[in-house]
Formats: C-alpha cells, sequence, structure tokens
C-alpha cells in the first residue's frame, strides 16, 4: 500500500503558505543576459543534469570552497568548461571517457564509465535529432512540456538514455534550471512537476505526505533493497504529494522542490536527523531559504516524524538506478 496523505498535505501546505519565505532557488544559476549565455549555460547543464544520479558519493574542495552531490558536479563542469570552453561541443562529449571523466571529477565519485556512456549517448542524439543545439528542443516541442502528438519537451527528453526515467526528474530539474535562465519557453508551467530524488523521498516519507504498509516500511527502515517499479510508485505518489502541497501553499512548484531538497540535505539526514538543528556552515537549507539550521527544524511543528522516533528511522528506497 502507498497512498497520499491528503489530510497531512493540506497542513503542511497550510503551514507553508503561512511562513511567506522568500527563497533564493538554485544559487548557483545566474540569469543570462542574452540567448547565446542561456545556450551555452544549457548545454553546460544539459551534460552535468545527464550524470546528476546517485552522487553521494561526490565531495571535495574546488577552488577552496567545498562542494558535494549536484553542487560537486557543477563546480568541476564549471571549472573544466573555464579552462577549455570547446569541453561542450559535440565532438568532445560524444568521444568522453571514463578516464577524461574520472580527472574532471578530480576522482571523486563513483561510475565514471557508465557516467560517460550516458555523456556520450546525450551528445549523440543531441547532433542526431536535434543538429546539436539544445534549444532545438524548446523549438520543436513550442514551449510545451506535454503535448498530445509526442513532441512536448518530456517526450523529446526521453528519447536521451540519461533522460529515460519514467518520472523525468532530470528533465524537470532541467527545466527548473531554464526556467531561471531564461530565455527558454515554458508556456504550459501548470504541467511543471518536482524533479523526485533520494533527498526529497525521504523528507516527503518522515513528514508523512506519504503513508506505505509495514512491511514497505520495515524494508525502507532496514534498507533493504526494493525493485525499481516499486520505487517508481513511490516516487510518483510523492510527486503528486508535493504538486498538491505547492498549489495549497501557493509555492511555485520549482521552490518548493528547492525547499525540501535543502532540508533533505542539511538536517533531514538519511542515517542521522538533525531535527533540533546543526551550525549554519555548508547549510544548504540557510543558503536558499534564509531559515537557520541551528535552531529547531522549521517544518517539526507538522511532521509526523519529529513527535514520531520510528518514523524518523524511514529512509528513501535502496535501488540503483541511473533515474536520480
Amino acid at each position: 500500500m502507498i497512498k497520499k496523505n491528503l489530510d497531512q498535505i493540506k497542513k503542511v501546505g497550510e503551514f507553508l503558505k503561512g511562513l511567506n519565505l522568500e527563497l533564493n532557488v538554485l544559487p548557483q544559476i545566474e540569469k543570462a543576459k542574452n540567448k547565446k549565455e542561456a545556450n551555452e549555460t544549457l548545454t553546460l547543464i544539459f551534460y552535468v543534469d545527464a550524470i546528476c544520479h546517485q552522487t553521494r558519493n561526490f565531495e571535495g574542495e574546488i577552488n577552496g570552497k567545498y562542494a558535494r552531490g549536484w553542487d560537486y558536479l557543477l563546480l568541476c563542469f564549471i571549472e573544466e568548461f573555464k579552462k577549455n570552453p570547446s569541453f561542450i561541443k559535440i565532438k568532445n562529449t560524444e568521444r568522453i571517457t571514463g578516464k577524461m571523466l574520472e580527472r574532471i571529477l578530480k576522482g571523486s565519485g563513483d561510475r565514471y564509465y557508465e557516467r560517460a556512456y550516458l555523456l556520450n549517448n546525450s551528445a549523440r542524439i543531441l547532433k542526431r535529432d536535434f543538429s546539436g543545439d539544445i534549444f532545438k528542443i524548446n523549438e520543436n516541442s513550442g514551449g510545451y512540456i506535454r503535448r498530445k502528438d509526442g513532441f512536448g519537451m518530456i517526450d523529446l527528453f526521453r528519447r536521451f538514455k540519461a533522460y529515460s526515467d519514467p518520472l523525468s526528474k532530470k528533465t524537470f530539474l532541467f527545466l527548473n534550471i531554464a526556467k531561471k535562465t531564461g530565455f527558454w519557453e515554458i508556456r504550459d508551467t501548470e504541467n511543471l512537476w518536482t524533479p523526485v530524488d533520494y533527498h526529497l523521498e525521504r523528507v516527503s516519507l518522515r513528514i508523512g505526505l506519504v503513508e506505505v504498509d509495514k512491511k514497505l516500511k520495515d524494508k525502507l527502515t532496514e534498507r533493504k533493497r526494493i525493485p525499481q517499479t516499486l520505487d517508481l510508485k513511490i516516487r510518483s505518489k510523492i510527486g503528486e504529494s508535493v504538486k498538491r502541497a505547492s498549489e495549497i501553499s501557493r509555492i511555485p512548484i520549482e521552490n518548493l522542490d528547492q525547499l525540501l531538497w535543502a532540508l533533505g540535505r542539511s538536517l533531514c539526514l538519511r542515517e542521522k536527523p538533525l531535527c533540533e538543528g546543526i551550525s549554519d556552515k555548508n547549510c544548504t537549507l540557510k543558503l536558499i531559504s534564509g531559515l537557520s539550521c541551528e535552531e529547531k527544524c522549521f517544518i517539526s511543528h507538522v511532521c509526523i516524524a519529529y513527535r514520531d522516533q520510528c518514523r524518523r528511522k524511514l529512509k528513501e528506497a535502496n535501488v540503483f538506478t541511473i533515474y536520480y
């Protein structure tokens, strides 16, 4: 059994609505000055996003600044691009090897050859179907995320192996970034959805937006492997729940996703959730929301796990995937 907790979704949505937060979403991304700059930025993002799955092992210092996960990948790619702007040209990305990627990522992380294959495939499909121009995806879709004729952005991105997730996590992350970068048209913003990753999955289960039966709860708590088909069902319900909470709170879906994602990587950690707070140093939640990490978790007033020690032990699904 996997179901949305409608009462809790409403409770959380109303609580968030009352906070009147001013969110600094995607702080690493700046609005482009012109379409040429937007194309350059989004081409780089397209490749970073393609390999942004199960990034827990990526971390280190870049130019004297500590980074991890998505931030680490992005900063490594930006550093490489500054040294060699042709790095993101099709002729290079379609030939990148695991060894080359390991160098770019400074030996941190894992699965370099798998990730290199995804970059190769992304470059080749971009060349074959979109003349090597990321903006052709936007043009061919007419600016629509979903279209009945199969030419919406969702469908076009699924041509790439890296973006083949049935729930389109990487695609929605790309679209959220494209929306902030500018020059990328989205005519049906009501179809924006949350990029459901392991942080959002864990946070949503603990807050209580989604309920699962005891058998599945035990598997999640004990980190037992589950089939990807079952994980997709969990993620689907979480996506629907966050979408509804976004509507109730009137926080745009991409902003609410960033808020909950930041909570997951700052306080609501997998092994030891820091419900009572931690130092603001390197706190993503503070950076994005302005909320201090040194105080009790801001959502503790409505979080079921804050009052339920057993629920705090819930973790995201243990799956091996390239989806998120």
